[in-house]
């Protein structure tokens, strides 16, 4: 994703024309199952509101068991869609893998299969962005490394590029066909490539993947996400040239560091470049990505942007996103929902570890405050046809008495229903402002709530609707001043729950065929009123709790639910699902619903005879209500028969018991240590490590600066991870210093030795991906007539994203030269991880685990090594590294988590001084989960994927700890740490991946090395 911040336009739409207005349905002419006009997408011939999460497969290592997790919380908090990029280099470490069908292993991160089906298992529809190019912050933009290897440029028509990204692109467009809406699967549309320009050498590569994608089998729409906020048209079907079916914009308004001013530039640019396609923003802003140093040390630096009066938190949500609606998009993907983790080396060097991005469920899998606030926009979205059909009329501040306030007024023509989306005009704003509102109704122009006022509590913003049909009596909303949170038939009653917040008031007019029966004694509302006059009820009322006012009006009965926004927060629509295909999908299978109040998730609701099932999550002792069909007398939770009242309203109550007891993590302690950096001593012997002896390159762009060889990583097979190099040279004794030049990527760094004697470290800063240093060497150091070793460990932070240097930056050394006399290197050796990426031993977890350090090559990361031989240590103070260089740390320890209870946990590390300049990996039953540099930060808390983490038997904790100080290093504090406690349906397995002994003939022989 590229990040445009752009100035605000302000436009005046055309007024509300009052003849009706039908847009023409497009389809691929492939399909009509999936189709679209201007104003929405329908499938299966019904409009459906888009509202899409973005998550990434590999961005949950382990168990894909956890998807069904992820997805289920999504599902339930409103979304109906989700977006997934397919990252081409975790499936093709080689172009030829597995003969070119690449490697989509079951049962692992790379099964895209398993995803897509756990995606349709929640009820999600799903839109498939495979590339070739996917950017999204992780190493190459989802290119292998081996692409940058290749003569010509990337992202063009390059003929070797084609011969490159083809095989890829066709074995995922064949994994995507059949599992299309069209063969019953849940995808419906499909991106090619990823922000990008038309040109005269990208038209071509872009129509070839359009070609590809119909040629394997793909009927559903194709679509193409432009990163100019929807402005430039690139690649629309409105304009001239290469083109997709639906064109979309993506837009990152709220940046980094401070509250901004909405966008108001998304409606009219859709109008100039795509005015037959609804309005798509592809990616909006969910948070924001974080580098390297960009925060202070402490947590994971995105809590900035999700945590308390955070940047992107539930009020961020309530009032940009609402203003995506009234500039009518209707099809919105935030990005990233759930962003999950950076393991391993699949990052690249503008992001580190964490890759929570401040989204609504975070990297630990807790869906937090801003999930509340997408579950009740969603549950309104689902329900609000007649929005997806509207037109924008105008937009100003001349709506309301406050001039300090904007609507924009969208009318369904057809229908005749409205919506004002209502905010302060400066959306930074926090002023407490009260203000009436003037609508037109069926009924004529009113200024609304005749009694009473609106109120916007700083950065606020309502959507107040006109003429609203809910229910199966078509029930009339001829206004209302609290918002819809939702609503559903439920035997013969419509319920409609109203919100509004804490405090304030509301008034609700509802056109009724006859005078309405309704019953409002205190102290039950003590602060509801009610009059009825020309077919009209009106009903004023101050929010608190939640209030279930039954009416009956001749043959019609309703329940007009008022809740204040905190207490709607806790409410639910879980859908009943119905047989067939789609029979968890909102209104294609099924419009049934219960309406459940309490817990923090309710993950699914079945109705057996008179009995509901629910099953779900709570984080605390729970008080369970519960809206069902009239015959509905018992109700269970994960099981547990509840004990049940009802009330006069047919409203269940019960207690459901949280989480007992707290569960005490255990402290890591018995480490085990070996020294990590044997090839610092001259005598090592490196005749396995791989000859760097090329001297040509195709990163053109970036040749090298000096030296008779190209020691750059990517040529060699080496695509991430921690890199040694090895250089001889005969001494004469004249030598003085020697000078390189190493390109890591942003916060990388490196340390040098000559012939076991340290001679200094680049430390590395956010900002910088190359230096250039000299290193001076004493005459001491030098074996004059005999061979001398200079070795340099070197931190790969991973490979750029096309942004720079058009994705074609190497790794390694791109200069050398020896101050002194005339000697030059004879020859050098490299070694990264072990095989590289060709023949890596660990293919399970994939060659993008590990690097090149010792212990990573002879497997000590993994369960099951044998370290009973290495020595008793820590890393903690009065241990650690005692001089520049890498020593390796091993512990186990055990949970014993109970069944039914979900207990994220992280790894906590306390800082040392900031002067301290060492680095850190950390490893959980063999997998990479993290990198903590601690003189750059920001992040010092590390998810334990719940995905590899074993409750129920041993894990292995393993570090490596790298002092680029003479002086050593060591950590202040390592202790583990929850998230909290949630009773849970779900059901956790632990994930056993290959341990040791599965790896041992394809690794070196292990050897103890002393502590260094």
């Amino acid at each position: 994703m590229f990040r445009h911040l752009l100035g605000i336009l302000v436009y005046v739409a055309a007024t509300w024309a009052a003849s009706h207005s039908y847009s023409k349905r497009n389809s691929t002419g492939l399909t009509d199952v999936v189709a679209w006009d201007s104003h929405s997408l329908f499938i299966e011939g019904q409009r459906v509101f888009i509202l899409s999460a973005e998550v990434h497969p590999w961005r949950s290592p382990g168990n894909p068991d956890l998807w069904a997790d992820i997805f289920q919380k999504i599902k339930a908090n409103g979304f109906n869609t989700v977006s997934f990029y397919v990252n081409w280099a975790t499936h093709f470490p080689t172009p030829t893998t597995n003969g070119g069908a690449g490697d989509f292993q079951t049962g692992t991160y790379r099964d895209i299969q398993r995803f897509i089906d756990e995606g349709k298992n929640a009820g999600l529809w799903m839109i498939a962005r495979p590339g070739p190019y996917i950017n999204a912050e992780t190493t190459g933009g989802g290119f292998p490394g081996w692409v940058g290897n290749i003569a010509g440029g990337l992202r063009t028509n390059n003929a070797n590029y084609t011969q490159a990204w083809t095989p890829y692109m066709t074995a995922i467009a064949k994994i995507i066909a059949k599992n299309q809406i069209t063969q019953g699967g849940p995808i419906i549309l499909v991106q090619a490539e990823n922000e990008f320009s038309a040109s005269a050498s990208n038209n071509p590569y872009m129509q070839a993947i359009i070609d590809l994608y119909r040629k394997n089998g793909i009927v559903v729409p194709i679509t193409h996400n432009d990163q100019h906020s929807g402005q430039a048209g690139n690649f629309s079907p409105d304009l001239p040239g290469t083109h997709v079916d639906i064109y979309c914009g993506d837009s990152y308004p709220q940046g980094a560091n401070s509250w901004a001013q909405v966008q108001a530039i998304y409606y009219s640019a859709h109008r100039a470049v795509a005015p037959n396609n609804p309005l798509c923003l592809a990616e909006f802003g969910g948070g924001f990505l974080l580098g390297w140093g960009a925060a202070a040390r402490g947590g994971t630096g995105y809590e900035k942007y999700s945590g308390p009066n955070g940047l992107t938190d539930a009020t961020f949500e309530n009032v940009f996103y609402k203003e995506n609606y009234a500039q009518t998009a209707t099809i919105l993907n935030i990005y990233m929902l759930f962003g999950g983790t950076n393991w391993g080396q699949t990052l690249e060097p503008t992001v580190y570890s964490s890759y929570d991005y401040g989204g609504g469920i975070n990297e630990n899998r807790v869906a937090g405050a801003k999930m509340n606030e997408m579950r009740l926009q969603g549950l309104f979205l689902r329900v609000s046809r007649d929005l997806l059909g509207a037109t924008l009329l105008a937009n100003g501040t001349n709506y309301t008495t406050s001039a300090l306030m904007h609507t924009a007024e969208l009318r369904n023509l057809n229908t005749g229903a409205g919506f004002y989306f209502v905010r302060h005009d400066a959306s930074t704003s926090t002023a407490l402002t009260t203000t009436q509102l003037t609508v037109g109704t069926s009924s004529g122009s009113m200024r609304i709530p005749l009694s009473g006022s609106l109120t916007f509590n700083g950065r606020d913003s309502k959507i107040i609707v006109t003429d609203y049909i809910f229910g199966k009596n078509a029930i009339k909303i001829l206004y209302s001043t609290a918002e819809i949170m939702t609503w559903t038939t439920i035997g013969t009653t419509d319920y409609v729950i109203l919100y509004a917040g804490l405090g304030q008031t509301g008034e609700t007019a509802i056109q009724l065929l006859s005078a309405p029966t309704l019953d409002l004694p205190s102290p039950a509302f003590p602060n509801v009123s009610s009059r009825f006059a020309n077919g009209l009820l009106t009903l004023n009322y101050t929010v608190g709790g939640a209030q279930f006012i039954p009416i009956q009006s001749g043959t019609q009965s309703i329940v007009v639910a008022i809740m204040d926004k905190p207490t709607a927060n806790t409410w639910h629509a879980p859908l009943l699902n119905k047989a067939g295909a789609f029979g968890n999908f909102f209104s294609v299978g099924t419009n049934d619903t219960v309406l459940v109040g309490g817990p923090y998730l309710v993950r699914a609701a079945v109705i057996d005879g008179n009995t509901l099932n629910l099953s779900g999550d709570i984080n605390g002792t729970t008080t369970l209500q519960v809206v069902a069909a009239p015959n509905v007398v018992a109700v269970t939770w994960n099981n547990q028969v509840l004990k049940v009242t009802k009330n006069s309203s047919n409203i269940l109550t019960a207690q459901v018991a949280g989480a007992s007891p707290t569960i005490q993590l255990p402290v890591l302690t018995n480490w085990k240590v070996s020294g990590s950096l044997p090839e610092v001593s001259p005598d090592f012997d490196d005749s396995s490590f791989v000859t760097a002896d090329l001297t040509k390159t195709n990163y053109t762009n970036l040749p090298t600066l000096a030296g008779n060889r190209v020691l750059y990583s990517q040529q060699y097979g080496f695509y991430g991870g921690n890199l040694i190099f090895r250089g001889h040279f005969i001494a004469t004794g004249k030598e003085t210093a020697v000078v390189t030049t190493v390109q890591s990527g942003f916060a990388g760094g490196y340390s040098a030795w000559l012939n076991g004697v340290f001679l200094g470290s680049s430390q590395g800063t956010p900002t910088i991906s190359m230096t250039t240093d000299t290193w001076n060497i004493g005459a001491s150091a030098l074996r004059i007539g005999s061979d001398n070793v200079f070795v340099i460990l070197q931190d790969h932070m991973g490979i750029v994203e096309t942004s720079t240097n058009g994705g074609k930056e190497p790794r390694g050394i791109r200069g050398f030269s020896i101050t002194g006399g005339n000697t030059t290197f004879s020859s050098w050796k490299l070694q990264g991880n072990q095989g590289g990426a060709a023949s890596t031993p660990d293919t399970f977890r994939g060659y993008l685990n590990e690097g090149g350090l010792y212990a990573e090559r002879i497997g000590a990361h993994l369960p099951g090594f044998p370290d009973s031989t290495w020595s008793t240590g820590t890393p903690l103070t009065g241990g650690g590294v005692k001089g520049a260089g890498v020593n390796f740390y091993r512990t186990t320890f055990n949970l014993s988590i109970p069944d039914g209870i979900d207990m994220p946990i992280r790894l906590s590390i306390t800082p040392s001084a900031i002067t301290s300049n060492f680095r850190a990996q950390i490893y959980l039953n063999g997998w990479q989960v993290g990198k903590y540099i601690n003189n750059i930060g920001p992040q010092t808390l590390f998810v334990l994927p719940a995905s590899i983490l074993r409750r129920h038997s041993t894990n292995t904790l393993a570090l490596s700890l790298w002092s680029l100080d003479g002086a050593g290093a060591s950590i202040a504090g390592l202790s583990l740490v929850s998230d909290g406690e949630f009773a849970t349906s779900f059901v956790f397995n632990d994930y056993v991946s290959p341990d040791y002994t599965t790896q041992q003939a394809s690794r070196p022989v292990a050897n103890h090395f002393t502590p260094m």
